[in-house]
């Protein structure tokens, strides 16, 4: 069923952006052992393998994703083993409710895949699901349909399963209660910030204070590893503007297809419909006679709405409204298709049963003129050449890198491409070749580095490169002199907010021995906030002071105080002299329904861990150690 669709899949790239897919658990960690693998293998679980390739598609649009969060920073090694492990985890995790749905028999049909693929709004074209912009978004993303769709279909199995625990979680009254007086508690709130900027001036520092702080910080002043890095670019789009396709196989596509550019005849019927009797005479007979009173000049309509058994047409005067040949049977179809406008006809025997038709109108086929569509037919089979090329060419530069032993220039004479220099590409600055993870992981590997190996990598779809790494400038240290103007900076303002943190640890303990709040933050008064009623979502308050004041203790006969350190370096002390909790009556009916179903929610959300759990306790998970290599 789903191939309909495909069939109708021609549009030209359009939408770049696609849903990351995901599980709707709260899932729990996984215990993995190692077994005996290849490094083509992935993960075992429950005897049942998850490839490898899934694994590390999944990791690498981790990395990607996680890289762009990061800028131009690089990501901690200890963040991306971090990282390896919850995408380890997720697949896993997904693997589970996999095999618990099908244990369960649970089934999306093919009309239930369509409806979610209508769904996603970047698959629709103003409001409406658009098989173009399917197929431009799927192919913009690199994904073929049908993985998107076992995917699509996946998801909706643990939705379903989800949602199955999810009807049956219930919140208590009493919970209820207590979830709205924390939630929507407000406290009275003030603080003071004690800017670390106040201390500055009076820092001073010894050339032996900046040179212990070069010692303790070495690594923040290291130079950029650097590569110079060669490489050939197989790139779609150039190919495109290279292409050009022969009038003659445009003419042919043409006519081969000539049904793709033609509307087909319509016509306009209306009928009256005697069911089948079990007396096929006595069915006919009934047919006969409505067809001889609507001869005789009975009005159409009214036939129809008095005898009709097809409930539909006859509510509109036994209309069929404007239709292709194909919208009905075919013994039907026969009969109007071989009427003039205005005749009647009858009995015609269907599987319905007796039909007497009358043809309103006709509406002829059209085709639209070769002329008119050949811009369409050219963009389409310039695209479908440039595909095939592309990825002849691609098979042709994996094969070629793969076997020309590190020799880069040897491949760019066989593929005639031309070789290009990235003469510093760094962990954040990848030149030409742009920003990508996976990149940057490639051509800093032992391997590269060492000149043994040249890697092709798809950069995007559609952009792919084989490189190798022609000379390697490792980090180093910058000698203190060379630094010293930067480290009295940095050693100066870390001086100076831990002075203010020390001001603000000293000013708290005045206010907790019984200090004036006004009195003892008059310094600071430019900086301070007056007491005032805030909730924990409250809009203009650093998150950190709020984070803070509703962690402190209930106030109890005088104010609680506390520190904070903000983002940039400041100090803050703040002051919570009153709370008071959220209550039920104080919610509009709108708040309450919606607070009620958070919580129920909520218990959803903890049942489902704990279903995914149970499935985990049982699990026998064997994992490749060599999987991210």
């Amino acid at each position: 069923m789903l191939q309909k669709i495909h069939d109708r899949l021609t549009g030209i790239f359009a939408i770049g952006i696609l849903v990351v897919l995901g599980i709707v658990f709260v899932f729990w960690g996984v215990d993995a052992s190692v077994g005996t693998f290849t490094r083509a293998s992935g993960v075992e679980v429950n005897g049942e393998e998850i490839g490898a390739d899934r694994v590390r598609r999944s990791w690498q649009d981790e990395l990607s994703r996680y890289q762009q969060m990061f800028g131009a920073a690089e990501i901690p090694e200890d963040f991306r083993e971090r990282l390896r492990k919850d995408v380890l985890d997720q697949e896993i995790r997904a693997e589970l409710v996999r095999q618990r749905t099908r244990e369960r028999h649970y089934a999306i049909s093919d009309a239930q895949l369509l409806e979610s693929l209508h769904q996603i709004p970047a698959f629709q074209v103003a409001g409406k699901f658009s098989a173009d912009a399917y197929h431009a978004a799927l192919q913009s993303a690199g994904i073929p349909a049908d993985r998107f769709e076992a995917e699509q279909r996946e998801l909706g199995l643990a939705r379903q399963l989800d949602r199955g625990i999810q009807v049956s979680a219930f919140v208590l009254p009493g919970e209820y209660e207590r979830r709205v007086a924390l939630l929507h508690e407000a406290r009275e709130l003030a603080w003071v910030t004690i800017p670390a900027a106040a201390f500055q001036q009076s820092v001073s520092l010894s050339d032996a204070e900046l040179e212990s702080w070069y010692e303790a910080h070495r690594q923040q002043y290291l130079t950029n590893e650097a590569a110079r890095v060669e490489y050939l670019e197989l790139n779609i789009a150039e190919l495109a503007a290279a292409g050009a396709v022969d009038e003659a196989r445009l003419q042919e596509f043409y006519d081969n297809n000539n049904e793709r550019y033609s509307t087909p005849e319509k016509r306009r019927a209306r009928h009256v419909l005697i069911e089948n009797q079990p007396d096929a005479a006595a069915g006919e007979a009934r047919a006969r006679a409505v067809l001889e009173r609507a001869r005789a000049g009975e009005d159409f309509a009214a036939l129809a709405r008095e005898s009709s058994a097809d409930s539909v047409s006859a509510a509109e005067g036994g209309d069929l409204d404007w239709a292709e040949r194909s919208a009905f049977v075919g013994p039907f179809a026969d009969a109007v298709w071989a009427m003039q406008p205005g005749e009647i006809r009858g009995p015609v025997s269907s599987e319905f049963g007796w039909h007497v038709i009358r043809l309103d109108g006709i509406q002829p086929g059209t085709v639209r003129p070769f002329a008119d569509v050949r811009a369409e037919i050219e963009a389409e089979l310039r695209r479908e050449e440039v595909e095939r090329r592309f990825n002849d060419l691609q098979e042709q530069l994996e094969t070629e890198a793969f076997e020309a032993g590190g020799d880069l220039a040897r491949v760019a004479g066989r593929l005639q491409l031309g070789l290009r220099t990235v003469e510093r590409f760094t962990r954040s600055d990848g030149g030409a070749l742009g920003p990508s993870a996976g990149l940057v992981e490639a051509v800093f590997a032992p391997d590269m580095l060492a000149g043994q190996e040249l890697r092709t990598i798809e950069l995007a779809p559609g952009r792919v490169v084989a490189l190798r790494v022609a000379a390697h400038e490792p980090a180093r240290e910058r000698p203190f002199a060379e630094v010293r103007d930067q480290v009295q900076v940095d050693a100066g303002l870390d001086r100076a907010r831990k002075l203010a943190t020390e001001r603000a640890a000293a000013l708290q303990a005045e206010l907790a021995a019984g200090g004036d709040w006004q009195a003892l933050t008059l310094p600071w008064a430019a900086a301070s906030a007056q007491p005032r009623l805030l909730r924990r979502d409250e809009e203009g308050v650093p998150a950190e002071v709020l984070t803070a004041a509703f962690r402190a203790a209930t106030p109890e006969g005088r104010p609680r105080y506390g520190t904070a350190q903000l983002e940039g370096g400041d100090s803050v002390v703040w002051q919570v002299s009153a709370v008071r909790g959220g209550t039920l009556a104080a919610l509009s009916p709108d708040e309450r329904s919606r607070e009620a179903e958070q919580a129920r929610q909520r218990s959803g959300g903890a049942d489902s861990a704990l279903y995914v759990a149970a499935l985990q306790a049982g699990a026998k998970v064997k994992v490749n150690p060599q999987l991210f290599d």
